[in-house]
């Protein structure tokens, strides 16, 4: 039986009980995808970050996903705050090539590829079908389709039929709409194909999010808020193909997880 380090952690929030929770686990070798998919469905979080050295994977309940922002903002905070890493950048290996990760007095700044959509009119009555809302636009991103609304109002008001979700081409539906005086946009996101129904704050939606909403108001810096029930706030500065996102993490909690033949 061998014990390995895991912490969870609240990410892209400064309090408890906010935020998107995420665990991460430091390995000292990879076991099986079939064990990593077992550990993140037994921990039963959005995410679990998993480190073999700077090697960085990310696992919801039910599968591999090739990019998660904040379960590596998780990792970042938990290497700098609880184990002692000196360094003032990270940089991680994945399956989105590589990942840097800066920090200064406890903030974080991911530097993630800007990642590009495009227009899909012929879906918006889909679209409205699943999320029982009016859809203005829908625009279709690597991984995901993207939903704008009219409206924050709406954004909040959205209670998607997450089985029609679940049942589309692309695993994950962002909605986002113009913010209001305390954010330029907002969003909200599903992904009951990968085994969440909603995510409660989504870095790699803002990889898509804060490219779209910075040409349409002319920003290179945007405010955005996750109007999740948990909530979230990111700073997102885009410039060039690099998109990076900001924000604070806070411990939940922190032990060990025994596994064997590992």
């Amino acid at each position: 039986m061998h014990s390995y380090p895991i912490y969870q952690v609240d990410a892209f929030t400064e309090k408890l009980f906010s935020g998107n929770p995420a665990a991460v686990v430091l390995l000292d070798k990879w076991p099986t995808d079939e064990i990593l998919v077992s550990i993140a469905a037994e921990i039963g979080l959005p995410e679990t970050a998993f480190l073999v050295e700077d090697q960085l994977r990310w696992f919801t309940p039910r599968t591999e996903v090739d990019l998660c922002g904040h379960a590596t903002l998780a990792t970042a905070f938990v290497l700098i705050e609880h184990r002692n890493y000196q360094s003032n950048q990270l940089t991680f290996q994945s399956n989105s090539g590589e990942l840097r990760v800066s920090h200064q007095n406890g903030i974080f700044t991911l530097d993630f590829p800007a990642v590009d959509c495009h227009d899909e009119k012929a879906l918006i009555p889909i679209m409205q079908e699943a999320l029982r809302q009016n859809v203005l636009e829908v625009l279709i991103s690597r991984d995901r389709y993207i939903c704008v609304l009219d409206s924050v109002e709406q954004i909040i008001g959205t209670q998607p039929h997450f089985d029609k979700i679940a049942t589309l081409s692309l695993p994950g539906l962002a909605i986002t709409a113009i913010g209001d005086s305390s954010a330029d946009f907002v969003s909200r996101y599903f992904s009951p194909a990968k085994g969440v129904n909603e995510d409660p704050v989504t870095g790699s939606s803002h990889c898509v999010l804060a490219p779209f909403w910075g040409k349409r108001l002319n920003k290179t810096e945007l405010r955005a808020r996750q109007l999740s029930e948990r909530g979230g706030e990111l700073l997102c500065r885009i410039d060039g193909d690099r998109v990076y996102l900001t924000g604070k993490a806070t411990l939940f909690s922190y032990g060990q997880i025994l596994l064997e033949n590992v």
